[in-house]
């Protein structure tokens, strides 16, 4: 069954029946003439879309939380044919602000729309440039878009969707250490004369036979093979220094509790900050969390590379940092010991330090690793982290808010 707003072109034929049964010209006229109106406007609202394109672009698809952005958007009609009058709808996800706009609520949660009215002639092009900025830190999508228009007359209102999508990831706020409370010429403590030698598992040396305490990842198969007995491989020294930043997602004991909003954001910050830090010391960085990559079910882990790359791969993992964790960081520690250089700066950044944790970090300090602590509250207690250098980031705490 034809809906109403179309049921209607079925009286132009009627009334030329009648016209012609009654032989009333006028009302054949007007049937012609209803026939003509709506066949043309039906056909022109069927190609309304024809030809039509909306694109959407940032001048940058990485910024620093609180950092403007410039949106673009264009809507394009290539064809002869005008589009009498439009309403377009970009839906922005609700952590983004959008300046000097009012924004209408979507239907979709979390999502807000940025609408734009008017007509667009034929071969015409409209452009508008907003500006975003991230109120957090995150991963913020941009899209899809909604596109309403009808016909001349209005008669066949026609609606199309974009389902395209940008994305903007907002880095989270970084600090100069100082700025934290930290001393500037050595933030992470006393090095105690310690020689900074370091292996480089890229380049092998030698041979030797294994030693209780060597990972499985040293020993060579194949000459192990050969001689009947374990053989370690012995790497040669590198110069290059390497700085593992180790971050704990958990605020609260147990998950079910929920989480901390401000410590989470707080400790995320300070390893942001330490990251920045050792790359622009020339540190190869890594980074190991106990959270989920998105859309993944593989922890947060980075390898530590010098690379220019790096930085930026280090801000993007730890923008999209959630506070669901994938289980006890100690527990992913233990099974990164393997690959970590000799003489490896281990620094942990964590509003919570179990005990379990804490003995994790003794152990790869006497393992030849240097190791320090970066807590960022008021509720780790001094016990737990007898015997490892510990610094606190930044003096006074805020009110914890809790999320359930």
């Amino acid at each position: 069954m034809l809906p109403f707003h179309e049921a209607w072109l079925l009286a132009g034929p009627v009334l030329i029946g009648v016209g012609f049964g009654t032989g009333q010209p006028m009302i054949t006229g007007i049937g012609f003439v209803v026939l003509i109106v709506g066949a043309g406007a039906r056909w022109w609202a069927r190609v309304l879309f024809a030809r039509v394109r909306v694109r959407c672009e940032l001048n940058q698809t990485h910024a620093f939380q609180d950092e403007p952005v410039e949106l673009r958007l264009e809507l394009e009609n290539r064809k002869p044919l005008p589009l009498p009058w439009f309403n377009l709808r970009l839906a922005v996800a609700e952590g983004l602000e959008v300046e000097g706009e009012d924004t209408a609520e979507a239907s979709s949660p979390g999502f807000s729309w940025l609408p734009r009215r008017g007509a667009l002639g034929w071969y015409e092009r409209r452009r508008w440039r907003v500006r975003l900025r991230a109120r957090a830190r995150g991963q913020f999508r941009i899209g899809p878009t909604q596109l309403h228009a009808a016909d001349l007359l209005g008669l066949f209102p026609r609606q199309h969707e974009d389902a395209g999508a940008t994305r903007l990831i907002a880095y989270p706020r970084v600090f100069a250490l100082d700025d934290l409370g930290f001393p500037a010429d050595r933030p992470l403590g006393e090095d105690k004369g310690r020689n900074p030698i370091f292996e480089d598992p890229l380049r092998i040396a030698g041979l030797r036979d294994h030693e209780t305490g060597d990972p499985l990842r040293r020993i060579d198969w194949k000459a192990t093979a050969r001689r009947g007995e374990l053989q370690s491989r012995v790497y040669e020294p590198s110069a290059t220094p390497q700085l593992y930043v180790l971050l704990n997602i958990d605020t609260l004991e147990h998950s079910w509790e929920g989480y901390l909003k401000d410590e989470l954001e707080r400790t995320v910050s300070v390893a942001a900050s330490l990251a920045l830090w050792g790359m622009e010391r020339r540190y190869a960085v890594g980074l190991l969390a106990n959270g989920a990559v998105p859309n993944s079910d593989r922890p947060i882990r980075l390898a530590p590379s010098r690379a220019r790359s790096q930085l930026p791969r280090l801000l993007e993992a730890l923008a999209v940092v959630q506070p669901l964790t994938m289980g006890a960081l100690a527990r992913h520690l233990q099974r990164e010991a393997g690959r970590l250089p000799l003489g490896s700066t281990l620094v942990l950044v964590a509003a919570l330090v179990p005990e379990e944790l804490a003995e994790e970090l003794r152990r790869l300090r006497d393992g030849g690793h240097r190791v320090a602590v970066v807590v960022t509250s008021d509720r780790v207690d001094p016990a737990t982290l007898a015997g490892l250098p510990v610094r606190v980031a930044g003096r006074e705490f805020e009110e914890r808010e809790v999320i359930a």
